[in-house]
């Protein structure tokens, strides 16, 4: 009677010859053939979604660019930051503060956008009154 092999540490199965990673990997191919790298990882279902986190990323950035460059209440400049009334102290802050990137005039004045139709609150009251 034959007594079975050891296992190794390197291999579960007894009949199988202990191997190093070097060996197993000889021949092996991270790219199979004829196909590339754009093949494997680019799906073009994604594209929209790439755009869609590209603007937003763009529009958050600019958010955040114009709260720490033109907030009245981040000061970098040290003659800014000397004053105790620092709320004034540069006429561009103020009115970079006080701009809302035209946010707040958007939902005052009717826009269409393919497919959807925006008309704003006070024309809808307008239309239904029954003084006029």
């Amino acid at each position: 009677r034959r007594t079975p092999a050891p296992l190794s540490r390197h291999s579960a199965r007894p009949d199988r010859q202990a191997m190093g990673w070097e060996q197993a990997a000889v021949g092996w191919r991270e790219i199979p053939r004829g196909m590339s790298v754009r093949k494997i990882w680019f799906d073009l279902s994604f594209a929209p979604l790439v755009g869609v986190v590209g603007m937003a990323s763009f529009l958050m950035g600019g958010i955040i660019m114009k709260h720490f460059t033109g907030h009245t209440d981040v000061a970098f400049d040290k003659k800014i930051r000397m004053d105790h009334n620092h709320q004034g102290g540069s006429e561009h802050r103020i009115a970079t503060h006080n701009s809302r990137l035209g946010m707040l005039s958007i939902n005052k004045r009717a826009f269409n956008l393919f497919p959807f139709t925006y008309t704003p609150k006070a024309e809808i009251i307008d239309r239904h009154r029954t003084d006029k």
